[in-house]
């Protein structure tokens, strides 16, 4: 039997000294972990609380929250900063005798400002763009050299990818005999000969000597705060882990500037990347830590943003089978992703876009 929201919430806010839980607003737009935005009787401030998915463990919770906790430290990007219960820890962990393994929770600021865009059909203008790809550039200044507390169990990219090769073939087996199963059947040689290829290139030696930071895995969009054409905040820091910069940017890539519009599902929209990756560069040059995208990760960047795409998919298959999930609904972000398969292995299409790439600032050979 679910428990009411509300007496989780309140029972929550007793571990802090923020006051007593008077209102709360169920936050829709993840798909992940339920969120609330609540109200207090104490202050007028609102604030934004997190309930972990099952599965989630301390030591998951305890690396997002050193993340969070940097970046607050750093000033840049702007984040919402987290609350600290009153034995000075960042969550909650609340169990009870019908439930021994629990659920954490988080209190954090709520960020203000606007929330423009979803996971689902952004379309950002050229300001839009280039702002955040100064946020991601300016986190991933904040985490060079940082060392995290706790440990994500998600592998690296590198390493997922043959896992996510074995699971997509032990659908089949899994089929809920939907529009939906017959879509990822249908594609399955497709996937399965993409997921090869891409991985054949991405374990050449220089791939894996790119350069590794903490990577934010889910910056899209639906994750940030406007005003205006600036970004204002960055949030949905949980999928964050140690894993390749190029990977984080080249996800991002796809996130921004994968189209779902009718007939144009699944291209890359190849000027807004160049928009993209222009800012990027120009905000790190000069700087100390990463520092620009280097003509080694220029190189296998294509790869890595297809690799974004195979992760997507990863994420769409094992949340479809894993829960009551709507066919139809899954269906759309399973096209999606199989569209830019096609596109990108399409001829010329690759090409392309690696000659958008050799055209940014920083191309030369360093």
């Amino acid at each position: 039997m679910a428990t009411d929201p509300a007496v989780e919430l309140d029972e929550v806010f007793q571990h802090y000294d923020l006051g007593r839980l008077v209102a709360l607003e169920r936050n829709e737009r993840g798909y992940v972990n339920a969120s609330f935005v609540c109200d207090v009787d104490r202050s007028a401030a609102r604030y934004f609380v997190r309930k972990y998915k099952k599965g989630v463990g301390e030591s998951d919770v305890r690396f997002e929250h050193s993340v969070i906790n940097r970046l607050v430290a750093a000033g840049s990007p702007p984040v919402a900063a987290l609350h600290l219960t009153r034995d000075g820890r960042t969550y909650v962990h609340r169990v009870s005798s019908v439930d021994p393994q629990g659920d954490f929770f988080a209190i954090f600021d709520f960020l203000p400002d606007e929330d423009r865009y979803t996971w689902v059909g952004p379309r950002c203008l050229p300001k839009e763009s280039r702002s955040a790809a100064i946020m991601q550039a300016q986190f991933h200044q904040a985490m060079a050299g940082f060392q995290p507390e706790g440990r994500r169990k998600e592998p690296r990219i590198l390493d997922l990818l043959p896992l996510i090769a074995s699971r997509l073939a032990a659908a089949s087996g899994l089929s809920k005999h939907t529009v939906f199963d017959a879509c990822l059947a249908e594609n399955q040689e497709l996937l399965q000969q993409d997921l090869r290829e891409t991985l054949e290139v991405l374990q050449e030696p220089p791939a894996r000597e790119l350069p590794q930071v903490v990577i934010h895995c889910d910056y899209h969009p639906g994750n940030l705060k406007f005003r205006g054409s600036e970004v204002t905040g960055v949030f949905d820091f949980d999928w964050s882990k140690m894993d390749l910069r190029a990977f984080d940017v080249g996800l991002a890539l796809w996130y921004f500037y994968t189209s779902w519009d009718g007939d144009h599902d699944g291209e890359l929209r190849l000027e807004d990347v160049a928009i993209y990756l222009g800012a990027y560069q120009q905000y790190m040059f000069g700087r100390p830590g990463l520092g620009p995208l280097s003509a080694q990760e220029r190189v296998y960047l294509p790869y890595l943003i297809n690799a974004g795409n195979l992760y997507i998919l990863y994420w769409t298959v094992e949340d479809y089978f894993n829960k009551t999930a709507d066919p139809q609904e899954y269906l759309i972000y399973l096209r999606h992703s199989v569209n830019f398969t096609k596109w990108i292995r399409a001829e010329g299409n690759l090409d392309a876009l690696r000659i958008t790439l050799s055209q940014l600032p920083g191309s030369g050979p360093g």
